[in-house]
């Protein structure tokens, strides 16, 4: 059994959670429709207390540092894949691929799968132990600097042993 929680750490784990969901609500629907933003932030809130979800503890000093190279990394691979989608004899050659997790962190596992699946070329199937299956356009692209540039940075942001 769980031991109870503080009053203090109830709080302050609950005012995480607000401002996490909050700025998830602000983000994705434009700051709009709050009536019924409210009730999900609150139900969502509720649900992290009640399964005793720590706080995230990311470090925002290395967000700066993931953003720009996951931008830089959409628009190199969206410039990629229109070059060959527009020109002929651009080689394709698809393949499955895996990458081996340097980082035993599983919110920087979950969170690095999603975000290669939005640089475009790759795709991200499923997660085997320690191995991230991907797809990949084309089999003789540096796939694999971007993705493990990504795991480092996700490491850093999450605080985790980085790679």
């Amino acid at each position: 059994m769980i031991p109870p929680r503080s009053n203090q750490a109830l709080l302050r784990h609950g005012t995480h959670w607000l401002l996490v969901y909050a700025a998830l609500w602000l983000l994705l629907s434009g700051a709009s429709g709050w009536a019924f933003g409210l009730v999900c932030v609150l139900a969502a809130t509720g649900l992290s207390l009640w399964l005793r979800l720590p706080p995230l503890g990311l470090r925002l000093f290395h967000l700066p540092p993931l953003v720009g190279f996951f931008l830089h990394a959409v628009f190199v691979g969206a410039w990629d894949v229109a070059r060959r989608a527009l020109h002929p004899r651009m080689p394709l050659d698809p393949t499955w691929v895996t990458h081996a997790f340097a980082c035993a962190n599983p919110r920087v596992r979950l969170l690095l799968s999603a975000l290669v699946g939005l640089m475009p070329g790759t795709l991200a199937s499923h997660i085997d132990e320690d191995m991230l299956h991907l797809h990949v356009l084309d089999q003789g692209q540096a796939w694999r600097l971007p993705v493990e540039t990504m795991e480092t940075h996700l490491a850093r942001l999450f605080g985790a042993s980085a790679p």
